[in-house]
């Protein structure tokens, strides 16, 4: 196009041309510089008050760490573990259900391990049979400390046949014991604190009231019969 054709076009067009130019450099500059610039200065903002609040958070946890009772924690930890351990606690199990028998009014004859299998709400369990005989006035005593043991135990079937003296039964009894695995994930470090919610409280305190076995019950040590059976 020829410099004059082009002084020509722009003196017909100078109105238009000019608002035109401008407008669009306004838009490159806008596409190019200020949006990318804002989008930058929206998300350091973002990031920024996402680690005011982190750290807000942190520090509020710190506090609530700082004012945890560990001595209390810990009993609690104890009485938890004793009522609902992490592994397969056969001799506690049993030297538990040797006191409760006895407490009970009754002579624990025998103790067999039986199968193992999953429990509700994802929790392990073993069985323990166990043979007794005591009176039949005692059975009442029997259940109703197998109930508030403070091992997590469920009865799942009892039989009873009478004995040559009428005041004695023999009693079979099958039980599951219940345990669990310690979880492997804890939570991240930034994870809200769990907390003991008034339920878990009064619970806790139900299990070191109806503590009947002392905290040193895996140091109870079962009859295991003579050492050398031909005496």
């Amino acid at each position: 196009m020829k410099k004059e054709n082009l002084l020509k076009f722009y003196q017909n067009y100078r109105l238009y041309v000019f608002p035109t130019i401008v407008a669009l450099s306004s838009l490159l500059l806008i596409a190019l510089i200020i949006f990318p610039q804002a989008s930058k200065l929206i998300s350091n903002q973002r990031d920024e008050g996402e680690l005011i609040n982190k750290s807000r958070f942190m520090e509020t946890k710190v506090s609530a760490l700082e004012g945890y009772n560990n001595e209390d924690l810990s009993h609690k930890l104890e009485v938890a573990l004793q009522a609902y351990p992490a592994n397969k606690d056969f001799e506690v199990a049993v030297g538990l259900l040797q006191q409760l028998a006895l407490g009970s009014g009754f002579n624990l004859a025998s103790v067999s391990l039986g199968s193992s299998g999953k429990a509700s709400a994802g929790a392990d369990s073993y069985e323990l049979k166990l043979e007794m005989v005591g009176g039949k006035s005692n059975l009442p005593i029997l259940l109703k400390n197998l109930e508030s043991a403070p091992r997590l135990i469920r009865v799942n079937s009892i039989d009873l046949a009478s004995n040559n003296d009428l005041q004695a039964i023999n009693v079979s009894l099958v039980v599951a014991v219940l345990f669990a695995s310690a979880p492997s994930n804890f939570g991240s470090v930034d994870s809200p604190l769990p907390d003991f919610n008034q339920k878990e409280e009064d619970l806790i305190a139900k299990l070191v009231r109806e503590n009947v076995v002392t905290a040193q019950i895996d140091s109870v040590s079962t009859p295991k019969g003579k050492s050398n059976p031909f005496e």
